[in-house]
């Protein structure tokens, strides 16, 4: 799983891919959410905004591109 933080401006289209492809997490008060790495392919492969962070215990979850 891979931690990622979505644009507030894209969020709208970024979700709706995101939920039409599988399970989304939102973890903590920001709005971070956990997606597979299929997942992250997918919004790659549509060239649309995320960013990788770290996870709440400080562990980055992937490389920090997206």
């Amino acid at each position: 799983m891979r931690a990622i933080r979505i644009p507030t401006d894209q969020w709208g289209k970024v979700w709706r891919e995101l939920v039409a492809s599988g399970p989304i997490s939102r973890i903590g008060e920001e709005p971070v959410y956990l997606v597979s790495e299929r997942q992250v392919r997918l919004l790659r492969r549509k060239k649309l905004p995320f960013k990788i962070v770290a996870t709440s215990d400080g562990r980055c979850a992937g490389p920090n591109d997206g």
